[in-house]
């Protein structure tokens, strides 16, 4: 994004949004980083970890459905909220968030699972920076505050 798009983008957009997106940012950074430790240390191997972040992007993508982003006329700012559907879906998201270690417990088996899991939670917080950024830039782009 250009940097006149990116100072658009934030005036345009409601700050606890901002502030939400750049969270996920900073926490998939993070896990990357712990995620490498990981491979480096051989609890995981690079086509192990590197599976589980794409299926956490997957997931990812589809868990930042959670919130309903839309254009809030009054405010000229695009703005979330909570939804029916994202309850739901945050509902699954946290169940699995718990029983994790379990479900990936069926499928890998020794210090594998813990590398695993990292990687997939750092897919999971791409996936929804990827996803709520992705819906934010095609809201700007249907009200036209850029091309």
């Amino acid at each position: 994004m250009k940097k006149e798009q990116r100072k658009l983008a934030e005036k345009h957009t409601d700050k606890k949004l901002r502030f939400r997106l750049k969270i996920y940012f900073l926490i998939s950074f993070a896990m990357l980083g712990v995620v490498i430790f990981e491979i480096i240390t051989h609890a995981v191997t690079i086509p192990l970890a590197f599976v589980a972040i794409i299926l956490g992007a997957v997931l990812g993508v589809i868990v930042a459905r959670m919130f309903r982003i839309s254009w809030n006329h009054d405010a000229k700012q695009v703005a979330s909220q909570l939804d029916v559907f994202g309850i739901a879906i945050l509902a699954l998201y946290i169940l699995f968030s718990i029983f994790r270690g379990r479900i990936v417990g069926y499928f890998i088996h020794g210090p594998a699972i813990g590398g695993f899991s990292m990687s997939l939670v750092a897919g999971v917080m791409i996936g929804r920076t990827i996803g709520t950024r992705g819906k934010i830039i095609k809201i700007l782009k249907e009200q036209r505050v850029f091309q």
